[in-house]
Order: structure tokens, then C-alpha cells, then sequence
């Protein structure tokens, strides 16, 4: 059976001009949702690793806090002269002899003499040194500041001790530590008046928002108990237990 002229002139002719469009506006629909998807997912994919990697900076620097606070050494007799006391020190907001008192930036915590210190087969030290916590001016030109970790490994050393800086955060607004003496938080503290440690330490630290116009994020707090006690301290808990009862 043949075909007529007009049919076969119609099937040769092809697609139509509005045909064309059509199938190139669904083509191009088809597209900007594919690509809308994907940027969408991409961008997604962004921020939840580069918010996980600031939890997980954040998540190291507390327990780095936390770390030093745990091995707190008791402070030695306010009369001690080296060599007695040089692993101990004093515990003092405002130390009058530090070995980190080279740094010029704002101290945020005493001389920490700590037993945080890791020992193993490349470091001739042990696990005994000594802790600062200082807030740098930041060096990416922004109005926030760097939370820097200082710290003292040779404590009986030949010459003058070197310190080693640690930037552990960026982006900080401000940070401070407060002391428990058993019935309230105060922002001092002088184990040369007091004889003793502290019952909890309490780090307080501000971040600058993700967003410069947004409001000032609520501080983290780590409070951290200290267990080690002397017999003026183990005597001022009794005095209090008795008076409470």
C-alpha cells in the first residue's frame, strides 16, 4: 500500500519550529531543578562539615581545659624556695614570678602546674608542666581574638625555660575562669593566702556568632571539680558540713 504525497512529505519534513521550543523549555526546567538540587545538597554538605569541624576544635579545646584541670598539683608552701615547690608552684591569677610571663597578650588563668603532660619516647620531660591560658589578638584582621595555650615542659631547666604556644581557637570573644571556695564563685584566687586549691574551676568561654550582625552567643561553661585537697581545705569542707547540719 502506498503512501500519499502528503503524508510522506510530512514525516519527511521533521520537527516543528514550536515543537522545538517546547522540548527545549522542558529541557531547560528539567535542568534548573537538577542544578538547584545539587548546588542545594553541595551546599548543604558544606556547612555540615565545616560545622563539624568547629565542633570537633571546640570538643579538643575543652578537653584540653578539662585535661589540665584534672591534674592540678598541690600548691607548695607560700615560704618554699627552689628547688622545694618547683613542681608544684603556686596557684595565683596574678602570679608575681611565671615562667609563661614572657607573653604580653591578656592571661585568662594562673600558672596551671599540671600533670597533663603526655610521656612518651621522643620527649625527655615528664608528664609534670606548666599551663597558661592568654586571649591574642587574632591575625585574620577581625575584631575577635585567639585563645592560645602556653606551655612549659622543662621545669628544672639549664637556662631560661622555653614556652610553647599553642592557638587552640580563633574567633573568641572573651574567656575567663572562676574559682569555688565552697559556698561561692570568686574571679581570684591566692593559694598563698588560702593554703589551698579551689573545690571547682569553672572556664567560661564566648565565641563571635557565625554571623556578624547576629547577637552574642551565651558563654560555654566547663566546671571542673578538683580533687585534690589539703588539710586546710579537707578542715574548711567540715567547718562548712557542721554548719549546714
Amino acid at each position: 500500500m502506498m503512501r500519499s504525497a502528503h503524508g510522506l512529505r510530512r514525516a519527511d519534513r521533521g520537527f516543528t519550529l514550536l515543537e522545538v521550543l517546547i522540548a527545549t523549555a522542558v529541557s531547560a526546567m528539567v535542568l534548573i531543578v537538577i542544578s538547584g538540587t545539587y548546588f542545594g545538597a553541595l551546599r548543604l554538605h558544606n556547612t555540615t562539615h565545616a560545622r563539624t569541624d568547629t565542633d570537633l576544635v571546640l570538643e579538643r579545646t575543652l578537653g584540653l581545659v578539662r585535661s589540665d584541670l584534672e591534674g592540678l598539683m598541690l600548691p607548695a608552701s607560700a615560704t618554699a624556695t627552689p628547688p622545694v615547690g618547683t613542681f608544684s608552684g603556686q596557684f595565683q591569677d596574678t602570679p608575681t614570678d611565671s615562667l609563661t610571663q614572657e607573653f604580653n597578650d591578656v592571661r585568662v588563668s594562673p600558672d596551671l602546674y599540671t600533670t597533663s603532660a603526655t610521656v612518651d619516647g621522643w620527649s625527655p620531660f615528664s608528664e609534670v608542666q606548666v599551663v597558661a591560658y592568654f586571649l591574642a589578638p587574632s591575625t585574620d584582621g577581625s575584631d575577635t581574638k585567639n585563645l592560645v595555650r602556653a606551655v612549659t615542659r622543662n621545669l628544672l631547666p639549664a637556662q631560661t625555660p622555653t614556652t610553647e604556644e599553642q592557638i587552640l581557637l580563633t574567633g573568641v570573644i572573651g574567656a575567663e575562669f572562676d574559682y569555688y571556695d565552697g559556698s561561692e564563685w570568686e574571679t581570684t584566687w591566692d593559694s598563698t593566702q588560702t593554703s589551698t586549691l579551689p573545690q571547682a574551676i569553672r572556664f567560661s568561654l564566648t565565641l563571635a556568632g557565625s554571623v556578624p550582625s547576629q547577637a552574642v552567643p551565651q558563654p560555654i561553661e566547663l566546671v571542673v571539680p578538683v580533687l585534690v585537697t589539703t588539710k586546710t581545705s579537707e578542715t574548711a569542707i567540715l567547718t562548712q558540713t557542721a554548719g549546714g547540719t
